[in-house]
């Protein structure tokens, strides 16, 4: 892909003082918010009804801090417009973000399956040294 995720997200203008739009990416379960400064955040495992909410919902910031802040992992993608100091325009510099971002995304998930592969090799000697305690539900 030539524009990467830029392409392949369709992004969501919502009106509130804090975001400018939002997307999600329902092959990856990923939920992009851009912020009315320029910054865009990634969260990650997030489900498709916490999107559909965030978009319905009257306050987006209230949503946002009750239901997203601190529930997902996340990451930045894109720096605010202070950010692309270095860049002779927005859009190329946001592309390669993005882009740098997914390469991230899919080595944390290499990352990830080879860290259980090696816990299940534990576990066949009676103990799991990358055993994470579950979260109630």
């Amino acid at each position: 892909m030539s524009m990467g995720v830029v392409s392949v997200v369709e992004w969501m203008p919502v009106e509130s003082g804090l975001f400018s739009s939002a997307a999600y990416r329902a092959s990856v379960r990923q939920l992009y918010l851009r912020f009315q400064d320029g910054k865009i955040y990634r969260f990650f495992d997030c489900p498709v009804t916490v999107y559909n909410e965030f978009v319905a919902a009257a306050s987006k910031g209230r949503y946002f801090s009750q239901q997203i802040r601190n529930h997902f992992p996340y990451e930045m993608v894109r720096r605010g417009n202070s950010g692309n100091r270095h860049c002779a325009s927005p859009q190329p510099c946001l592309a390669e973000q993005l882009r740098a971002s997914v390469v991230l995304a899919k080595a944390r998930a290499v990352q990830r399956r080879d860290m259980t592969q090696a816990a299940g090799a534990q576990e066949g000697a009676g103990f799991n040294l990358y055993a994470q305690p579950r979260p109630l539900e």
